[in-house]
């Protein structure tokens, strides 16, 4: 016991003659988190989930996406995806009959687009998947009526009540609507997608 008691003083000695200091020159510095790039990486994850046809994965990644960056234009893409992955979640829903009020896939997905489209207008497949989401949800011919009726509080209104003549057969409907879009809103991005749509429906 005794030597313990003397080795615990000869220790508590040593370090008192003997300070330990700290190099800070080999002091590491932690960069700080780049979400956004975090997010982006989570995305092309999920992205290639999709493509595997691995939609919880997939689900999962987008989300983790939207957690890191939600609220910038590249969180629209993000929308998007996860849009899809409800979208098959919901065809797959509707096409068994297991449709539930508490967890409608479809109404899932209809949300994500529409978020989407709110983050950035200019993206044509938005439209084309909110579209979708109306067709499985039976909702077209109701918003079709409630988008003429509110064309001019937002001119982009115009281009789901063309896709959605379109999806109807209502040729010349569509191509009238589309092409009064292209003409009042020459200079958008949105614009040539929907000049190749027309293309498209010409052909019809």
């Amino acid at each position: 016991m005794k030597k313990i008691f003397i080795l615990c003083l000869a220790f508590l000695a040593f370090v008192w003659v003997n300070p330990v200091k700290a190099d800070l020159t080999e002091v590491s510095i932690v960069p700080p988190v780049d979400a956004a790039k975090n997010a982006n990486w989570h995305n092309r994850r999920g992205a290639n989930y999709f493509k595997e046809q691995d939609y919880f994965a997939a689900l999962k990644e987008f989300k983790m996406a939207i957690a890191l960056n939600p609220n910038s234009q590249s969180t629209a893409v993000y929308y998007n995806n996860l849009g899809k992955v409800y979208l098959v979640f919901g065809e797959i829903q509707r096409g068994r009959n297991l449709t539930r009020a508490d967890a409608d896939f479809t109404m899932m997905a209809e949300s994500c687009f529409e978020r989407a489209i709110q983050l950035d207008c200019m993206k044509f497949e938005y439209y084309k998947n909110l579209v979708r989401t109306y067709e499985l949800l039976g909702t077209v011919a109701s918003r079709r009526d409630f988008l003429l009726k509110n064309i001019n509080a937002n001119p982009f209104n115009a281009i789901i009540i063309g896709i959605i003549y379109a999806k109807e057969g209502k040729i010349i409907p569509a191509r009238g609507i589309l092409e009064n879009f292209v003409i009042k809103n020459p200079d958008l991005i949105i614009t040539n997608d929907v000049k190749k749509f027309l293309e498209i429906l010409e052909a019809l």
